[in-house]
């Protein structure tokens, strides 16, 4: 039997699923460590600064700004992701369920949207509606930062079928460039059971980033192309940290 997870926004589907966090399970703290104390460095928030990692997952980059004394708050749309998130959480370091689209409820001196998790909408236009959300919600010196793919390396150098084996599971994966969509289907079998994923990630450039933040009022301060916060080259870097202030 087929147990096809379409239906519903695939985010709300896929990242709520424990065959996310299996397949992805290498994605440690270390990494999320050195980008955060270079993102520190570059910021220099004052101790207690109120911070918002909007779309945290499992809460990764949270804990990691949160051992520099900062007062972090992580939402996610996946429940499962915020109850794993909640297992390391105290009085410095929250978590709750939200619709990064929904307006938010408190009011933070820095946002961080981290790991490509920016543009998961069918309709582009939902992009407004998340920067309008942190907009309303910063105050100062309401910073916020995005770490985006770079689409123009990662379609470049697509591979476009792959298998991938984790904890007895083989997972086949197919990629594919879409209706200005990068997609990537994911099929597997488990205990008889057959499951299909799918992520779609609007392929966004620099350019469109300057568009949409513009509309939204907000100025880029600096960009950078990697976790080390280096110049940003569209044929050579790995990412696009987008470090934007609020107009």
């Amino acid at each position: 039997m087929m147990h096809l997870e379409e239906q519903k926004e695939w985010f709300s589907t896929w990242f709520n699923s424990p065959y996310y966090h299996l397949l992805y399970d290498e994605r440690d703290d270390q990494e999320a460590n050195e980008f955060l104390n270079n993102l520190v460095s570059a910021l220099k928030p004052e101790q207690g600064s109120s911070v918002l990692d909007l779309a945290c997952g499992a809460g990764r980059h949270s804990r990691a700004l949160a051992a520099h004394g900062l007062k972090v708050s992580g939402c996610d749309l996946s429940p499962n992701s915020i109850e794993e998130a909640k297992r390391n959480s105290d009085s410095d370091l929250t978590f709750f369920v939200h619709d990064m689209r929904e307006p938010l409820q408190e009011q933070y001196q820095y946002v961080f949207n981290l790991f490509t998790s920016f543009g998961y909408f069918d309709d582009t236009r939902q992009n407004a509606l998340v920067l309008k959300s942190v907009h309303d919600a910063l105050t100062d010196p309401a910073m916020l930062v995005i770490d985006f793919m770079n689409t123009h390396k990662v379609i470049r150098d697509l591979r476009f079928r792959q298998e991938i084996k984790k904890h007895g599971i083989l997972f086949h994966i197919k990629k594919e460039v879409s209706n200005g969509r990068i997609v990537k289907t994911i099929a597997f079998e488990d205990q008889g059971t057959s499951y299909f994923f799918q992520e779609k990630v609007q392929a966004l450039y620099l350019s469109d980033f300057e568009e949409l933040l513009t509309e939204a009022n907000f100025d880029i301060v600096r960009f950078a192309g990697n976790y080390q916060l280096d110049a940003f080259d569209s044929e050579t870097s790995d990412r696009l940290i987008l470090i934007c202030k609020k107009k």
